[in-house]
C-alpha cells in the first residue's frame, strides 16, 4: 500500500506539469473568445469561431497521424534514435501543413465576405500554431520538470502582452493577430528546444510509412467517427428536446467538463512514461495507467464536487434562466467521473499500439452514447439525456477493461495493427 502510495505521488509530480501547459493552452483559447467578445461583440465571435475549427481540424489530423504515432514508437528508443524521428516527424508537419494552409487560404477568398474573412484571419497562423503542439509532445517525450511548460507559457505570456494593443486597434485582424504572434512565439521556442533542422523529406516520409501510417490511419478513423457521431447526436437531441433544454444540457455540459483539459494534461507526459515501460514490462506499463486514470479520476471528482456545491454556479456563468438545470448536474458530473479512467487506460492501448481495438472501442462509445441518448432523451426527455451519458460511460469502462484482460499481459506487445 505504501508503495502504490509512493508511486502515485512521483506519478501525480509528472502530471503536474502537463496539467500547467495544458491550462496556459487552454488559457490562450480561451482568451482568443473573451477578447473578441469585447473588442468585436457577438458577430465577431460568430465569425472568429468559422476560422478557429481549421485549427482544431488540423491539429486533430496531425496528432493522429504524426504525434501520438510518434510518441508511442520512439519514447523508449535511445536519445539519437528519438532525435532523428523528431526531425522527420517536424519536417513532416510542415511538408503537409503548408498546402493544407494555401488551400484554406484559397477557400476563405473564394467564401462569402464573413465567411472567407473567419477562414483569412487564422491563415497566418495555423502553422506555427499546429507545429507547436507537435513540438511540445516531442519535449514532454524527451524531457521532465519546468522546461516542459516554456512552450505554452511563451503563448500565454506574448499573447498576454499584445492584448492592449489589439483591444486599442480594435480590428479582427489584431484579436486574431495577439493569438498568433504568440502562437508564433511559442513554436520558435520549442523548435528552438528540440533542436530541429530539415531533414530530407523523402527520409521522412519513408519513416511514416514504416513506423506511424498504420496506426496513424487508425487513429484518424476512430477521431473522423468520433466527431461524426457527436454531430449526430446533437442533430438527432434539438429534435427530440426543446431548444431550451438543449441549451441548458449543453450549458451544464460546458461547466462540469473537466476531462477537456485534464485529458491532454494527462496524455502529454503519461503516454511517454508508459511507452517507455510498454515493451519489457506490459504489466508495469497497464499498472501506472491506473495510476494516471486515478489520478484524473480523482482530480475529476472533486472538480464536480467543489462545483456542485455552489449553487448559483450556473446563473453566475450563463443566467439566470439557467438555475433550473442544476437538477442534471449530478447524472453529467458522474458520467465525467466514470470516463475519467479511461484516459489512463487509452494511454496504455496507445503505447501498444492497438489502432483496430482503439478504433472498435470508440465504436461501441459512439454507438453507446448516441443510441442510449435518443432513447433516453425520447422517452425520459432532458433527465434521460442526462443520465445516457452516464450509462453510456459505465458500459465503455467496463467494455475497455475486458478488452485490456490484464491476465495476458505476459504476452507480446500486440502488432501495431491493433
Amino acid at each position: 500500500m505504501r508503495a502504490m502510495a509512493s508511486g502515485l505521488v512521483r506519478t501525480a509530480g509528472s502530471v503536474r506539469y502537463g496539467l500547467v501547459a495544458q491550462t496556459c493552452s487552454s488559457a490562450t483559447n480561451f482568451g482568443l473568445v473573451v477578447v473578441a467578445g469585447h473588442v468585436l461583440g457577438p458577430s465577431g465571435v460568430g465569425m472568429l469561431f468559422v476560422g478557429l475549427p481549421a485549427y482544431f481540424i488540423l491539429l486533430g489530423l496531425l496528432q493522429a497521424l504524426v504525434t501520438t504515432p510518434l510518441v508511442a514508437r520512439s519514447s523508449a528508443g535511445d536519445a539519437e534514435e528519438r532525435a532523428v524521428r523528431a526531425r522527420f516527424a517536424v519536417t513532416l508537419a510542415f511538408a503537409g501543413l503548408v498546402p493544407a494552409v494555401i488551400l484554406l487560404a484559397a477557400i476563405g477568398i473564394l467564401l462569402p465576405d464573413e465567411l472567407g474573412r473567419g477562414m483569412l484571419l487564422f491563415a497566418p497562423w495555423l502553422l506555427p500554431a499546429v507545429v507547436q503542439d507537435l513540438g511540445r509532445s516531442i519535449i514532454f517525450r524527451d524531457l521532465s520538470g519546468p522546461s516542459t511548460v516554456v512552450s505554452d507559457a511563451t503563448w500565454l505570456l506574448v499573447m498576454a502582452a499584445t492584448v492592449p494593443l489589439a483591444i486599442n486597434i480594435g480590428t479582427d485582424w489584431s484579436v486574431v493577430g495577439c493569438w498568433g504572434i504568440g502562437a508564433v512565439s511559442a513554436s520558435a521556442v520549442v523548435l528552438a528546444q528540440v533542436r530541429w533542422r530539415p531533414t530530407s523529406l523523402v527520409s521522412a516520409i519513408a519513416w511514416w510509412k514504416a513506423e506511424a501510417s498504420q496506426f496513424g490511419r487508425w487513429l484518424l478513423l476512430s477521431g473522423s467517427l468520433y466527431h461524426a457521431a457527436s454531430y449526430a447526436s446533437v442533430l438527432a437531441l434539438v429534435s427530440i428536446l426543446s431548444p431550451r433544454e438543449f441549451g441548458g444540457l449543453r450549458a451544464v455540459q460546458t461547466a462540469f467538463a473537466p476531462l477537456t483539459l485534464l485529458g491532454p494534461a494527462l496524455s502529454l507526459p503519461g503516454l511517454p512514461m508508459v511507452s517507455r515501460l510498454v515493451g519489457p514490462s506490459p504489466r508495469q506499463a497497464l499498472l501506472l495507467a491506473v495510476r494516471l486514470g486515478a489520478i484524473i479520476m480523482t482530480l475529476t471528482a472533486l472538480y464536480v464536487v467543489v462545483l456542485y456545491s455552489f449553487p448559483e454556479l450556473l446563473t453566475f456563468l450563463f443566467g439566470a434562466g439557467f438555475t433550473e438545470f442544476r437538477s442534471i448536474v449530478v447524472p453529467i458530473g458522474i458520467s465525467q467521473v466514470l470516463l475519467a479512467p479511461v484516459f489512463g487506460l487509452t494511454l496504455f492501448l496507445k503505447a501498444q499500439q492497438r489502432g483496430r481495438t482503439l478504433f472498435r472501442l470508440t465504436s461501441l462509445y459512439t454507438l453507446l452514447n448516441v443510441g442510449l441518448a435518443v432513447v433516453f432523451a425520447a422517452i425520459f426527455g432532458l433527465q434521460g439525456a442526462a443520465w445516457a451519458a452516464a450509462v453510456a460511460a459505465l458500459l465503455y469502462v467496463a467494455a475497455m477493461v475486458i478488452v485490456i484482460r490484464p491476465r495476458r499481459l505476459a504476452a507480446a506487445v500486440p502488432a501495431p495493427s491493433g
